[in-house]
């Protein structure tokens, strides 16, 4: 069974915990790290105003990544990276640095591999969309909107 991304929202990225993904290049952990900086922003421990999403929405519209491949680089690399932070009683909430925030996605990454790190996975996306859910529904329109103008 799978979901889709359709009318505007975005689904579960269906079974792809489960698919094993292959191995990224240095291109790709390259073309990744703006996308990683601005899905980290929605793990901040404030809320989030209108310009803020419009630079984030700016930002993937910008990637090479379909929606799909952008809730899967959050789901799988950049919410098990930050999502900590939400559960702290004092979060990061001016935005995560970015050396450390490039390490450990690709500490992350490396783990993918791992049949027990894509179960954990599984098992954490509810909690991920529990927290995001709001700012996908609003930035998924902008980033279709960006990208229908730009071509």
């Amino acid at each position: 069974m799978t979901t889709e991304i359709k009318a505007g929202k975005i689904g579960e990225p269906a079974h792809q915990a489960f698919v094993m993904p292959p191995p990224l290049t240095d291109q790709d952990l390259l073309a990744r790290r703006p996308v990683w900086e601005a899905l980290s922003e929605l793990w901040l421990d404030t809320e989030l105003s209108d310009l803020q999403l419009a630079a984030i929405a700016r930002t993937i519209a910008a990637s090479p990544y379909s929606l799909r491949e952008i809730r899967i680089i959050h789901d799988t690399e950049v919410a098990p990276a930050v999502s900590a932070n939400l559960m702290c009683i004092a979060g990061e909430w001016a935005g995560f640095d970015s050396q450390w925030l490039d390490e450990r996605c690709r500490r992350i990454v490396d783990r993918r591999q791992s049949w027990i790190f894509r179960c954990k996975i599984r098992f954490l996306r509810p909690l991920f969309g529990h927290f995001t859910a709001d700012y996908w529904e609003r930035l998924i329109p902008q980033i279709e909107a960006l990208r229908r103008t730009a071509t």
